[in-house]
């Protein structure tokens, strides 16, 4: 599944409650095929949605980050909640993004050493106002 450098595993959600370890396995069976780590996550909205509102049940491993520095989970947080940015463990980071394509439920792990997105360079997380950061505890 090579596709001018960009390496890609497809997975699927069949229970939304274990989202993450989903995404974890997956994650770790697209670096055990291309001995590396995948750097993005594409879902559609609906899936999104979906494991925004499992997150949630975790609020201490949904860390946020605001242009001024203040790191603080959403427990704490001032701000309301708007949607994860980032799945992050020890060993790798996903940005998630959409792909209105998939199914629900349906999701693809990618690495692209350089991502554009239609041209248009990645966003960096200071022009953003805030990121949610999900840390999975593997």
């Amino acid at each position: 599944m090579e596709d001018s450098g960009v390496l890609k595993l497809t997975g699927i959600i069949t229970d939304f409650s274990i989202w993450d370890d989903t995404i974890h396995l997956s994650a770790v069976k697209f670096h055990n095929q291309y001995n590396i780590y995948p750097n993005i996550l594409l879902a559609n909205v609906s899936t999104y949605k979906k494991i925004d509102l499992y997150a949630q049940k975790h609020p201490n491993r949904i860390i946020t980050a605001g242009t001024d520095g203040n790191i603080e989970t959403i427990e704490t947080s001032n701000e309301p909640y708007d949607g994860l940015s980032e799945f992050v463990t020890e060993d790798y980071k996903l940005e998630c993004c959409i792909d209105f394509e998939l199914q629900e439920g349906y999701f693809t792990l990618i690495y692209d050493e350089t991502p554009d997105f239609d041209g248009e360079p990645v966003e960096e997380p200071e022009e953003q106002e805030k990121v949610y950061t999900y840390r999975e505890i593997a």
